[in-house]
Parts: structure tokens; C-alpha cells; sequence
């Protein structure tokens, strides 16, 4: 199911036809992913609003950062900044971005993941899962699974920069971030099978939040000239 590393593979894999339109395919990946930083927001409900997990998921999760609302805000921000800097990358960027997160991580949603999407929230929700209950054991496999598709997205940026020759000094370096992504696989998959949702939560939600998720995006800006290059 899509974790947000599933989204950034997607984005690379559909980035060859826009290469020739510079930033347009660093700003598609980082919008595949940008929505589910709303797990941000999600921690501050359970932290400093004192709700439990399932009603802070409902009222942060997949609302106002998987809406094409907020696909067309951050393009009016990019224009602006653009118009702003004089600068057309940004505007090219920001298109790129709204994409990402309108086609690659929207619209994915809505037919891959077991939740409702808040396509034009707070208006409109659409939910095509209604009808099933996920088991706690798939829930806490499939946020495991977000260190797994992590170092699927890393490999497959490794495998570019090799083949483009691109980012060839930061590859040691890289292999380390892949490393330390593969073994949060490893220790949170083992967690999943060993402990109840209860206590997996919390080990969970700050791994990801504060290690994994931004290592993944401060990896994408470090090697956007391979995400760029042909």
C-alpha cells in the first residue's frame, strides 16, 4: 500500500518525460510525498491536545494536506515566490509540486490505502473503503512498512545516481542513510509482530516523524541534480 517512500518511487519512475523542464521532477517528488507530513499535525493532537490516536488520525490524517486545495495553495505560493525572485524555476517547482501531490499521492490514495481522503475537505471526503476494518496487525505492518518502501525509494535513487554518474561523491555518505533506513525496517517490523498497537505507537510516531521522514527529504533536496538528470 502506498507509505509515502511508494509515492516518491512512483514519482521517479514517471519523471523522464518533464527532465527537460528543470526542478519540475524534484518538485513531483517531493509532492508525492509532503502530504503525509501532516503526521506532524497528528503527534500535536495526541501531545498537546491529549486525544487518543484514532481521533487525532480522523481529525489531521489525510484531511487538509491530501486535498487539491492544498495541491492549488502550493502552486499560488510558488507563483508568487517565483514573481517574487524572478526566478521561473520556482514556478516550474511549484507545478511540479501540486503535481505530485494532486496525481501521485491523492489520487493514489483514494484507490490504495484503507481510509477516506479528504479530496476537497473540509467540503468533501470520499472514502472507497468504508466497508472494511483493517486488523491491528495489518495497521502496525503497514506503518512498518513505511522504513521498507524508505529504502526502496533510496535504492532506486542509488541506482540512478550510478547509471546518470550524478551526486557521485555524496554516494558513501548515502549508503549510510540506506543502511540506517534499513535497519528501522528491520527493528519496527519486529516490533509489529511483538508488541500491541498501544506500545508500538509511540517508538513508531517518533522514528518516523523525527528520523526517517525528514532523512527522506533532506536525501531527495541533497540529490536532486540524479532526480534531475537525464
Amino acid at each position: 500500500m502506498p507509505q509515502p517512500g511508494v509515492h516518491a518511487v512512483l514519482a521517479l519512475a514517471a519523471r523522464k518525460p518533464f527532465l527537460k523542464r528543470r526542478w519540475f521532477a524534484l518538485g513531483m517528488v517531493f509532492g508525492a510525498m509532503i502530504p503525509d507530513a501532516d503526521g506532524y499535525a497528528q503527534a500535536f493532537g495526541v501531545l498537546v491536545q491529549k486525544l487518543d490516536a484514532h481521533t487525532a488520525e480522523a481529525l489531521y490524517h489525510r484531511t487538509l494536506t491530501h486535498s487539491f486545495f492544498f495541491a492549488a495553495a502550493l502552486l499560488v505560493i510558488f507563483w508568487l515566490i517565483s514573481v517574487l525572485r524572478r526566478d521561473q524555476r520556482w514556478l516550474t517547482f511549484g507545478l511540479g509540486l501540486s503535481t505530485g501531490v494532486a496525481v501521485l499521492h491523492i489520487f493514489v490514495d483514494i484507490f490504495l490505502w484503507f481510509d477516506g481522503v479528504g479530496l476537497f475537505w473540509p467540503l468533501w471526503s470520499v472514502n472507497l473503503w468504508s466497508w472494511f476494518t483493517m486488523p491491528e496487525w495489518l495497521s502496525k505492518l503497514l506503518q512498518a512498512g513505511n522504513y521498507w518502501a524508505f529504502l526502496w525509494y533510496f535504492s532506486y535513487l542509488a541506482s540512478l545516481a550510478r547509471q546518470s554518474g550524478k551526486d557521485a561523491e555524496y554516494l558513501p555518505n548515502f549508503r549510510r542513510w540506506m543502511y540506517l533506513q534499513g535497519g528501522l525496517a528491520v527493528i519496527l517490523t519486529v516490533l509489529a509482530f511483538v508488541l500491541p498497537s498501544s506500545s508500538f505507537n509511540t517508538p513508531n510516531g517518533v522514528l518516523f516523524l523525527f528520523v526517517a521522514f525528514p532523512n527522506v527529504l533532506w536525501v531527495t533536496w541533497r540529490m536532486r541534480e540524479t532526480i534531475e538528470g537525464k
